[in-house]
């Protein structure tokens, strides 16, 4: 039932307690003063009102607004997962967005501390992505930026994360293996990119900074340490790539 996971439960449980509360004062009112009995006795008294039709009319229409609530109920609850949805994908290139990788890094950083399974995170940037943009028009530089994400994303290995970051920066998160170092991932990705994206564009180049998790580390430790090391990357030059090294 996807409404349940949008109800601020503090709310409800408010709602109910007070809805409970004045259902009972009613209940014992009615205890006191017979209403249903003065009902009946009205409708036997006057039957040509055909006041007894209400009783039967006020549990159908309970019973209809119930089934309407709930329904609409339904309907903002699917709303809200479509919205929330929206909100963590990239419109451009259907990636996860920036929110959608940190949201994904803090699990990433919980397994890693439970389970002590090593991830390395890597920042990509491409070079000169804004001479793209000015020789071809912003529509090409769109089309460049999907098919770099389509390229990446078709090659990495099965459970490994690619969120566009920003602009035409993008992060890969892949959990660290005997068969292959951080570094050599880091170059694997750097030509998947430095291979002609488009016929029509210049080739590409871009600059990777990554780093390997550390026990303790939360997510601003890790981002910060990537960001880092891509910063130095750029300051080499363009198709460059570095890795943070801890103290």
């Amino acid at each position: 039932m996807p409404h349940r996971q949008y109800m601020h439960r503090p709310t409800v449980i408010k709602d109910l307690t007070v809805l409970v509360v004045v259902n009972l004062i009613f209940f014992f009112a009615f205890m006191n003063f017979d209403v249903l009995e003065s009902l009946y006795q009205f409708s036997r008294d006057y039957e040509h009102f055909e006041v007894d039709e209400i009783i039967p009319l006020g549990i159908t229409v309970a019973i209809s607004f119930l089934i309407f609530s709930y329904r609409r109920i339904k309907e903002l609850g699917l709303m809200a997962q479509t919205l929330e949805h929206m909100s963590l994908l990239d419109p451009l290139t259907g990636l996860p967005n920036r929110r959608a990788g940190q949201i994904s890094l803090v699990t990433w950083c919980d397994l890693a501390n439970e389970k002590g399974q090593d991830f390395a995170i890597y920042q990509i940037d491409l070079d000169n992505f804004k001479k793209i943009n000015d020789m071809y028009g912003q529509m090409v530089g769109d089309d460049v930026l999907k098919l770099v994400a389509q390229r990446v994303g078709n090659n990495l290995p099965e459970g490994a994360l690619l969120c566009r970051w920003l602009d035409d920066n993008f992060i890969v998160v892949a959990n660290v293996t005997t068969k292959k170092t951080p570094a050599e991932f880091a170059l694997e990705l750097q030509q998947l990119i430095s291979k002609q994206i488009m016929t029509a564009t210049v080739d590409l180049t871009c600059c990777i900074g990554f780093s390997l998790y550390q026990k303790g580390h939360i997510v601003e430790d890790i981002l910060h340490d990537v960001e880092d090391a891509l910063a130095v990357a750029k300051h080499r030059g363009e198709n460059n790539i570095h890795g943070h090294v801890t103290a």
